[in-house]
């Protein structure tokens, strides 16, 4: 369905920016921490979303990662305001 949906959007003229979540499969057991690890399954779902015809001339992958590397700062400073504002019920709910 992504695949579907990202080409409408490109025909249309879109620019699609995809954000893949590496960061977050580090919490993940079976996977593992190894940032690299958890990057070449990116790799493998970007090249299962080319074997299924999804045009990426105008996509724009993001890494999570890359990305709080980039921002840590205002990162940091967000999720410890966060964390000290709630509670993980009230963030689960």
């Amino acid at each position: 369905m992504k695949t579907i949906y990202i080409n409408k959007m490109l025909e249309a003229g879109c620019t699609v920016k995809i954000l893949m979540a590496d960061w977050f499969l580090q919490r993940h057991p079976r996977i593992g921490t190894d940032l690299n690890k958890i990057r070449a399954i990116g790799q493998y779902n970007i090249e299962m979303w080319k074997a299924a015809g999804m045009h990426l001339e105008r996509v724009e992958l993001i890494w999570l990662s890359d990305e709080l590397d980039h921002h840590a700062v205002d990162y940091r400073t967000l999720a410890m305001d966060v964390s000290r504002k709630y509670t993980m019920e009230r963030i689960a709910r």
